[in-house]
């Protein structure tokens, strides 16, 4: 038993978050704010009974727990401290928690309330402590969502459905006891919800958008997918963004319908067109990631928008190359990826060898290629002894014959660093831009020859160092450059080489700030000071800024301001640069470049504006990768029939509960 008087306020109140105290309500209570704002503090004992604390109230809206009685003393009476702080904190509370409600959730209770008993139930918040009969009856209804519904173990703990669970128990710690029946929606009824989310959702960004894209700190990935099933064509839109403080965010816009069953540049134009237009983004100042496609290259170059090509599927198209060079030039090496090929083949339709083996044979990334070398090769070496006596007591021991185990394990040591450098190439959450340059002379160094090497790993690595310079080092604009120079990590990467490449890419870096500077700035600064003289109520226009990025790209670049302007710009712009050269790295750095210039955009303000704009641009599209592999679980063979709108509103709302942007409709008046 809990002696009352030991306890405080700020210690239940954290019981009671806990959901170790529950809230009681007073059954002889008939003050309005009894009723509905105050409650009793207690607990559930081992035996399920409900045990109320002595001398306890608590605030139903934020848990703040007042006594309402003395302690004990010695003749065992108490003393009345009366309720008047507690209505007056109640008042006060209840005024806040209401307009925070109305505005941002259409909960009827907050997240953080514990839940109130309107009767003394024998339930126990520890499931240990349940009935013999009520755990039997749990666990079966439990087994029966899994079974009935073919859901997977894990979704038991999906957070989704957990939060459903927890919505109907607080509905009926508050009406009593409900039937599911009457209180649960059809599916026809959420698929409306998801839809009205899914447009909720579109305005709240539309709004969050608005403050990045004044600044140049937007940047997008765009890709097209087709699912397996109906064969609908979707085209995926994600943006990157960032804010004051430097902290980097993406989020899916849209997953939209691509209804033209010609895939030309100038059909994939209009929806990209009509995205820009619906989300108020600027044309030429939103640079934006995609792969090499033949369409979607044109599609940009229509109105030459700024597209820089997704460095993933660059590194993608080098290895293909030069894996195929090799395959088509030397027979063994074209005989080992045969039998590779069909012996993923058979494993694959053939029972009793997958489940032996210590890792399956993989087949490879569809979404995100590039992983694929390493996958399947990497399996297949790891499970190849099991392999060797599964397929000997088979007898089928010959579809190995033609994989040399020493080239396989060679292969998998060559990729692996690779994978490494995937990783760095396709985060979402820290920028990536910055990796692109250094990752060239990585891959460089890890292809260099070695004495001990397989024959045709020293001829792949020769292909795949010739194919780096063919395929690779072309895309690296001079952005990247410019990215690469803005991380504090490697800034020093300029000056250790005496590459002559490198020592002009200098001179061409300081020369991509100048020019950034007086683009992005100076853009920055005049749409500043025209939006002081803008009235209120003038309505928002279509935005076509001036391409920044266009001197990169041989354009003609932007008009710049007078002449006083500009000097005065590149002299602070060169102390700037010269004052960045001269500063050691601190040893605590997190290797998050916006970490570094969120400390110091007040000594670095110019090349701060520039890191905001650059590094905002992600180095892959392996975003809209990763969406395309959840669209593929969402559009299955069983639910073919779902209609592309909701299909989009269950992408976007699946990715924004993974970012923790689900989207919170307000009450209207009538319902707060």
């Amino acid at each position: 038993m809990i002696d009352p008087d030991s306890l405080h306020s700020g210690q239940i109140q954290r019981k009671l978050r806990a959901k170790e105290f529950i809230l009681v309500n007073n059954p002889k209570a008939t003050h309005e704010l009894w009723v509905n704002d105050i409650a009793l503090v207690g607990i559930i004992d081992k035996e399920g009974k409900q045990q109320i604390f002595d001398g306890w109230a608590a605030c139903k809206h934020c848990l703040v727990a007042y006594r309402t009685h003395s302690k004990r003393d010695a003749f065992q009476s108490r003393k009345n401290y009366g309720l008047t702080s507690l209505h007056l904190h109640v008042k006060q509370c209840h005024s806040s928690s209401s307009t925070i409600i109305s505005s941002t959730s259409t909960d009827a209770v907050p997240k953080e309330s514990a839940p109130v008993q309107t009767l003394i139930p024998r339930f126990a918040y520890n499931k240990s402590q349940l009935s013999e009969q009520l755990q039997r009856k749990l666990k079966d209804a439990e087994l029966k969502f899994v079974a009935a519904g073919s859901h997977s173990f894990n979704a038991l703990e999906n957070d989704g459905v957990l939060d459903l669970v927890q919505t109907t128990i607080d509905i009926g710690a508050q009406m009593g006891k409900v039937n599911v029946h009457e209180i649960f929606y059809g599916r026809k009824t959420i698929r409306n919800e998801s839809i009205a989310k899914f447009n909720h959702f579109s305005t709240t960004i539309r709004q969050i958008l608005d403050e990045p894209i004044k600044n140049h700190c937007v940047a997008a990935t765009c890709d097209m997918w087709t699912d397996d099933y109906v064969k609908r064509s979707y085209l995926d839109f994600s943006v990157f963004s960032t804010n004051d403080e430097y902290i980097l965010s993406h989020c899916l816009l849209r997953c939209k319908h691509f209804s033209e069953e010609s895939k030309t540049s100038m059909n994939i134009w209009q929806e990209i067109k009509y995205i820009f237009e619906s989300f108020n983004l600027s044309f030429g100042d939103t640079p934006i990631v995609t792969d090499q496609g033949s369409n979607m290259v044109a599609a940009f170059n229509i109105t030459q928008e700024a597209r820089i090509p997704c460095m993933a599927h660059r590194c993608n198209t080098t290895f293909e190359t030069a894996w195929n060079r090799e395959d088509s030039k030397n027979p063994t090496f074209a005989m080992f990826n045969l039998a590779v090929r069909e012996l993923r083949k058979y494993t694959n339709q053939t029972s009793g060898i997958q489940d032996k083996l210590t890792k399956t044979l993989k087949g490879g990334c569809s979404t995100r290629p590039w992983r694929s070398y390493f996958i399947i090769h990497d399996s297949l070496n790891d499970s190849f002894e099991e392999l060797n006596i599964i397929l000997r007591d088979r007898q089928e021991q010959h579809r190995l014959f033609n994989i040399d185990p020493v080239l396989l394990n060679g292969i998998v040591q060559l990729m692996r660093p690779f994978s490494m450098i995937f990783d760095q190439l396709e985060m979402a959450n820290q920028p990536t831009l910055q990796n692109v340059v250094p990752s060239y002379y990585r891959m460089m160094n890890d292809t260099q020859a070695d004495a001990n090497d397989h024959k045709i790993i020293k001829e792949l690595k020769s292909e795949i160092r010739y194919c780096l310079d063919e395929k690779y080092l072309p895309s690296i604009l001079q952005i990247h450059w410019v990215a690469t120079y803005l991380d504090p990590s490697f800034k020093s990467f300029f000056f250790v080489s005496d590459h002559s490449y490198l020592a002009t890419q200098k001179k061409e870096v300081r020369k991509g700030l100048h020019i950034l500077a007086s683009d992005i700035i100076q853009q920055f600064d005049s749409y500043s000071s025209q939006s002081q003289h803008l009235s209120s109520t003038s309505p928002s226009a279509k935005r076509f800024k001036n391409d920044p990025f266009a001197d990169f790209r041989n354009r003609k670049s932007t008009p710049k301001s007078s002449i006083n302007d500009t000097n005065a710009l590149t002299k602070e712009l060169d102390r700037q640069i010269q004052l960045y050269d001269s500063m050691e790295i601190d040893d605590g750095y997190d290797n998050n470049p916006f970490t570094f210039w969120y400390s110091h955009k007040g000594d670095l303000s110019l090349l701060a504006k520039i890191a905001k704009s650059v590094l905002v641009i992600p180095a892959s599209s392996a975003e809209s990768e990763r969406h395309f592999s959840m669209a593929g679980q969402i559009v299955t063979e069983h639910r073919s029939s779902l209609d592309p709108e909701c299909v989009e509103a269950l992408v976007v709302l699946k990715e924004a509960y993974i970012n923790k942007m689900w989207p919170t409709i307000p009450l209207s008046n009538e319902q707060s």
